[in-house]
């Protein structure tokens, strides 16, 4: 019994991240979508935690049913900090999974 609940309990650290750890590259969480009017405008997303000292992430490419400026959402992202981006306005990361957060 002692053993599953051990390995119950990695997997959820495993599966959820522990805040502020460089190896685990995917981040969850809620956050708001905002769009930023520089550079022509573009979407991010403002988290409601931050993640290695960040609040403000720059999908690579925010769904087209999200592009809703104070939109409450729930997401699951991959970061990709070896990215470049135009934009200078946060983390860059590609959208895994995103729904809305009532």
């Amino acid at each position: 019994m002692r053993k599953q609940v051990i390995l119950i309990g990695m997997i959820v650290l495993l599966l959820l991240g522990i805040p502020g750890c460089q190896a685990n590259p995917h981040i969850i969480g809620r956050g708001t979508v905002k769009h930023i009017s520089a550079d022509g405008g573009f979407y991010g997303i403002v988290s409601h935690k931050p993640y290695n000292g960040t609040y403000f992430f720059d999908p690579v490419f925010m769904p087209f049913r999200f592009r809703h400026d104070g939109l409450h959402i729930w997401f699951i992202a991959l970061l990709l900090p070896n990215m470049g981006s135009i934009h200078c306005w946060g983390e860059i990361v590609l959208i895994i999974k995103m729904i809305r957060w009532i």
